[in-house]
């Protein structure tokens, strides 16, 4: 095997190529066992192999020194991160990843409780105001026996389900109101022609 390749391949054990990516350490040492014991092109072609492994380990051995080394004049931070910082310094630790903490747990049981106290209100009122002669099939008097019925099975898909429902009315209020100004606006060029 060439001396040069070996004279390398030591100066990289000694800058810490083993502690520094100990996976790509094992692949050279193998190569150059395998070399080693070859001969003629397999040899070649394994000293080639080893060549451009060792020369990216020594880039990127090289790249990780100059990141670590400390730049001359820090420059200040953005007003942005100052806030950030400034926010976090009056805030709890967390163990989330992001830094920033969770919500209280008392204050999320509480939320859950009264999201469940109105949901049930909701019901009841609902249920309070059903038409008095309603047939089985009437459809109002189904959605109230189903609700009813969720309220008493499972208060749980209860309480989502009225979030989903509320969210759909939120966004169908939201549609019509798009739609108003458009016919609004329409009948106000009719009557001024």
């Amino acid at each position: 095997m060439n001396h040069d390749v070996l004279t390398a391949l030591d100066a990289l054990r000694a800058a810490g190529a083993a502690r520094f990516d100990p996976v790509s350490w094992h692949y050279m040492q193998t190569l150059a066992e395998r070399a080693q014991a070859q001969g003629g092109p397999a040899q070649a072609l394994l000293e080639g192999k080893l060549q451009v492994a060792m020369r990216d380990i020594q880039s990127r051995m090289d790249a990780a020194a100059m990141a670590t080394t400390p730049a001359a004049v820090p420059s200040p931070p953005s007003a942005l991160t100052a806030l950030l910082q400034d926010m976090r310094t009056y805030c709890q630790p967390s163990d989330q990843a992001d830094g920033w903490p969770a919500e209280n747990p008392r204050i999320q049981q509480f939320r859950k409780q009264l999201s469940r106290i109105s949901v049930q209100k909701q019901v009841k009122q609902a249920i309070a105001l059903a038409p008095a002669n309603a047939g089985p099939i009437n459809s109002h008097m189904l959605v109230l026996r189903s609700l009813g019925l969720m309220r008493d099975i499972s208060p749980d898909y209860l309480n989502r389900f009225m979030a989903y429902v509320d969210t759909l009315l939120c966004l169908d209020e939201a549609d019509k109101g798009k739609a108003l100004p458009k016919k609004a606006a329409s009948a106000g060029k009719t009557k001024s022609a």
